[in-house]
């Protein structure tokens, strides 16, 4: 009996400049050997595959990239041969349930490390969570009449933090 054919997948280009929108289907790849040297397979959620070069791959881990985050690659010439790759995730929600928070401006050229020098810094920057963590909870007990719970909130609100911390480290 005969094998059947295996279909051929489509692989992602990078053309200069240009953002290429993708999701991973898996949060690792498969390093390959080709005859451009070691390279990461990635297999995507829309059936696509890509080809990077282990720095590369490196950037989207070191970015915490989820399965099925969406995000995008744009590859910057550089003069000679190589590339700069800039990898930046999209904002709002995800298809695994997460929600990217769109970054801050006020606080965009402020590195965290800046940010939580002093005491007093750290002081107001969980007094703030408190007093988000209060309205947002305030809010859902009474518009939702106590169908999200506290707990709920809560995982919410680290989610969204966490993530808006990455954002601000990755860009």
């Amino acid at each position: 009996m005969a094998s059947p054919e295996r279909k051929l997948r489509e692989i992602v280009e990078f053309p200069a400049d240009t953002p290429v929108e993708i999701a991973l289907k898996y949060s690792t790849a498969r390093q390959i050997t080709t005859e451009h040297g070691e390279r990461a397979m990635f297999t995507l959620v829309d059936g696509r595959i890509m080809f990077l070069d282990l720095e590369v791959a490196g950037q989207i881990e070191a970015a915490g990239i989820n399965v099925k985050e969406r995000f995008t690659i744009t590859r910057r010439p550089s003069g000679g041969t190589r590339s700069i790759w800039e990898i930046t995730r999209l904002p709002g929600e995800q298809p695994n349930g997460t929600y990217v928070v769109p970054k801050d401006p006020a606080t965009a050229t402020t590195k965290p490390a800046q940010r939580a020098t002093s005491s007093s810094s750290v002081l107001d920057e969980a007094n703030s969570l408190v007093d988000t963590y209060a309205a947002v909870l305030e809010r859902a007990l009474h518009t939702y009449q106590g169908r999200v719970k506290p707990d709920e909130v809560r995982a919410l609100l680290v989610t969204a933090y966490i993530q808006r911390g990455k954002l601000s480290s990755v860009a």
